[in-house]
């Protein structure tokens, strides 16, 4: 029993996570190596992008119904199978006129 108490231990002291030291719990997290900023704050902006804080951010800005927002929501996808409509006429056409 003491030599199982003794593995786990030695296991546990062995275990280092890679994380920086003084890293916040949460969040977006980017390091700066070599007195890079430019390209840490690069990456950074990838993550926010990536996350879609910045869309989430512009939503929030002002409250907006639940009408509204479902609203939106179809229009947005009427604009989309109008445009796929459109794209399969196209190619079911394979560039010959269209009579109009």
């Amino acid at each position: 029993m003491k030599n199982l108490k003794n593995k786990i231990q030695n296991r546990s002291e062995e275990y280092q996570p890679r994380l920086a030291p003084n890293r916040p719990k949460g969040g977006l997290y980017v390091e700066v190596r070599g007195d890079d900023i430019m390209k840490a704050f690069r990456k950074l902006k990838k993550k926010i992008k990536n996350a879609g804080l910045m869309e989430e951010l512009k939503d929030r800005q002002y409250y907006r119904k639940p009408s509204e927002i479902a609203r939106e929501k179809r229009k947005k996808s009427l604009r989309l199978i109008r445009r796929m409509t459109a794209q399969r006429e196209d190619d079911r056409l394979m560039g010959a006129k269209r009579r109009k």
